[in-house]
């Protein structure tokens, strides 16, 4: 089970909470929950089910996993056909990875959710910021004094492998800003 909620909730850790003590610079938008693929097909399912289709289908379960899985179709159900399609696109480019990339996401995750809570939103915002350089400048940011007086060695170590597994040419993330569009 941990196979498949790992990685993704690597990005449901990196694309929630709030922030404090931010290094200054542009805050990413809201987005979308991420949930993993069996979880999107099934909320995908039982949001179809009529109520009663779907009471018939949820009494079946342990009252936890039950609770679980409500909580997760009211989010679910806030969602915009356009973000759950996007939520669906997330899981398939995940499942495409070679089972060697998937284990190094999962391992990301591990090593995000030992952070302790507080640093979690200042590692994912830094994160988002520097997948968005290019890797010369990227490798300068993470070289750099204010990244070593604000990050400890740890969370540096984190932010160079997390960009290097999850480069931002190949994996969006909830609060990621559209790319702006080209002018014409």
């Amino acid at each position: 089970m941990f196979r498949l909620l790992g990685p993704l909730a690597l990005a449901v850790l990196l694309g929630s909470g709030a922030f404090a003590q931010q290094p200054p610079g542009p805050r990413p938008r809201p987005g979308p929950p991420i949930w993993p693929a069996p979880a999107v097909r099934l909320l995908d399912r039982l949001s179809r089910m009529t109520p009663e289709e779907r009471d018939r289908f949820l009494e079946n379960l342990p009252p936890e996993r039950r609770r679980r899985i409500e909580r997760r179709l009211e989010l679910y159900n806030r969602l915009s056909p356009e973000e759950r399609r996007r939520l669906r696109e997330r899981y398939q480019r995940f499942s495409e990875l070679p089972p060697e990339r998937q284990d190094a996401v999962r391992e990301l995750f591990r090593r995000f959710s030992s952070l302790p809570p507080e640093r979690r939103p200042l590692v994912r915002r830094e994160f988002l910021r520097l997948r968005r350089m290019s890797e010369p400048e990227r490798r300068a940011r993470l070289n750099s004094p204010a990244l070593r007086e604000f990050f400890s060695p740890a969370e540096r170590e984190l932010l160079a492998d997390m960009t290097s597994v999850l480069p931002a040419q190949d994996w969006r993330l909830p609060q990621e800003p559209p790319a702006p569009s080209p002018a014409k």
